[in-house]
C-alpha cells in the first residue's frame, strides 16, 4: 500500500527500512509526511522515521515541517524537539518569495550550528513544496555545483522520483527560477509594485464558444483585490504586436481583454499575487475554476530581470518563466504584457489533449511598471518604466 501511495517517488530500502524518502544529498533528506495511527499505516510510520533518523544520524538531523496544514502538525518531541514549522505554505502553491530567503539563511543556521548535521525536508507527498525548497537551499548554499535553476530543478526530480516528474507545477517551479535569477545577478529583492489594468486572453481555435469568463486577483493571503465580470468568449478585438520577441499568439484569432475600456481598472499590486480564472459553460451555469498562476512584481520591475523575462523563455523550453514583452492594446494605449503560455499556467499544463483549452491558449496580465525611487526633498517619487 505504501509503495502505491508513493507512485514514482524514490523510497529507502536497507537496513530493514522501507520509507519514502530520498537523500538528495549526504546531509539533505526529502520524505514524505511522518503519519501517526491508521495513516501511518499508508505512509511513512513516525515510529520508522524516527527509529531512521536516530539510527542513522543519531541527534544530529533537524526537520522541516512545510505543511500548513493543522492535521498535518505532530509533536516534536518524537524527533528531540529538532523540528521546525516556521516556513509552513498551502499545498499546489509556491512560498512567498520573502520566506524562501529566510528559509534558506534558516538552514544555512543550523547547519554551521553542528557538524555533520542532516536536514530533512518534508510536506505531505515530499514532493512538490518539498522540492522547491530543496531546490531553492541548494542554489542558495552550493553555489559551486548548483546555479541554474532548471539544472537544479532536474537534478532534485531525478534523486527524488524514479520517472524525473519532482516539481511540476508551473507557478512553484517559477518561484525557483525567480530564486535562481537573484542569486544568480546578486539582485537585493526589494518589494515593487506595478499597476494592474487587465487581462489579455489569446487563443486560435474558438472551441469554447457559448462560455463565459472571469477572473480574481489576490494577494498572497487570498484577500481579493478585484473581481472581473463575466465576459462572454464570442467578440474578439485587435491587438498589434509592438515589439520583436512577442509571443506569436497576440496575431491568434481570439484575443479577449478584460476588462473592457468602460471598465477601467488601475489596481495596485505588491509582491506575490494570484491570478485565477473561472469558465461559465452555460448561460445558467455556476462559474468552474479552471486554472491559475503566482507571479511576483519584483521580477516585473527590476530591469535585470525584465531582459531575462524578454529573451529567457526562448533558448529554455522547460522554463515557466512567462515572458514580459509590450504591446498596443487599442483604448488603452502601450502596456507591458507579462503571458504565461499553457505549459506556464498551473492547471493546464497537465492537459496534454487540449480538452480544457486549445493549445495555442495564453493569459497576458497587462500593467504599467511602477518603481518608487527616494529622491532628496521627495518622500516618494513614481517613476513608470
Amino acid at each position: 500500500m505504501r509503495k502505491i501511495v508513493s507512485k514514482k517517488k524514490r523510497r529507502y530500502q536497507q537496513d530493514g527500512f522501507d520509507l519514502d524518502l530520498s537523500y538528495i544529498r549526504p546531509n539533505i533528506i526529502a520524505m514524505g509526511y511522518p503519519a501517526d495511527s491508521y495513516e501511518g499505516v499508508y505512509r511513512n510510520n513516525i515510529y520508522d522515521v524516527s527509529r531512521f533518523l536516530s539510527s542513522k544520524h543519531g541527534d544530529k538531523f533537524y526537520i522541516y515541517n512545510l505543511c500548513v496544514e493543522s492535521e498535518r502538525q505532530y509533536d516534536g518531541s518524537r524527533f528531540n524537539n529538532n523540528v521546525c514549522t516556521n516556513f509552513s505554505f498551502e499545498d499546489h502553491n509556491p512560498p512567498p518569495m520573502k520566506m524562501i530567503l529566510s528559509f534558506c539563511q534558516h538552514v544555512e543556521t543550523q547547519l554551521n550550528l553542528m557538524t555533520d548535521r542532516t536536514i530533512v525536508i518534508h510536506c505531505k507527498a515530499g514532493k512538490g513544496r518539498t522540492g522547491v525548497m530543496s531546490c531553492c537551499f541548494l542554489l542558495y548554499y552550493y553555489r559551486d555545483e548548483y546555479n541554474d535553476p532548471l539544472q537544479t530543478l532536474k537534478f532534485y526530480a531525478q534523486q527524488r522520483t524514479s520517472n524525473e516528474k519532482g516539481v511540476t507545477i508551473p507557478s512553484q517551479r517559477r518561484f525557483v527560477e525567480y530564486f535562481g535569477h537573484l542569486l544568480n545577478y546578486q539582485l537585493l529583492y526589494t518589494p515593487k509594485q506595478i499597476v494592474f489594468i487587465g487581462l489579455l486572453i489569446t487563443y486560435e481555435q474558438n472551441s469554447v464558444l457559448n462560455s463565459s469568463i472571469s477572473y480574481t486577483l489576490s494577494s498572497y493571503d487570498h484577500r481579493i483585490q478585484y473581481q472581473s465580470f463575466e465576459i462572454p468568449l464570442e467578440r474578439d478585438t485587435t491587438v498589434h504586436q509592438d515589439c520583436i520577441g512577442s509571443y506569436s499568439v497576440l496575431n491568434a484569432a481570439h484575443k479577449y481583454f478584460m476588462p473592457s475600456s468602460n471598465q477601467q481598472c488601475q489596481i495596485p499590486l505588491e509582491e506575490d499575487v494570484l491570478i485565477e480564472i473561472y469558465l461559465t459553460k452555460t448561460r445558467r451555469g455556476k462559474p468552474e475554476k479552471l486554472c491559475q498562476f503566482w507571479f511576483n512584481t519584483f521580477f516585473l520591475v527590476d530591469t535585470k530581470m525584465q531582459f531575462i523575462l524578454s529573451n529567457y523563455n526562448e533558448k529554455h523550453q522547460d522554463s515557466t518563466l512567462g515572458v514580459l514583452s509590450s504591446c498596443l492594446i487599442p483604448e488603452f494605449g502601450h502596456k507591458h504584457l507579462y503571458t504565461m503560455t499553457k505549459n506556464d499556467i498551473d492547471g493546464l499544463h497537465k492537459d496534454k489533449m487540449h480538452r480544457l483549452v486549445p493549445a495555442s491558449f495564453a493569459i497576458g496580465n497587462a500593467q504599467k511598471l511602477v518603481e518608487y525611487r527616494r529622491l532628496e526633498n521627495v518622500d516618494e517619487h513614481e517613476n513608470y518604466i
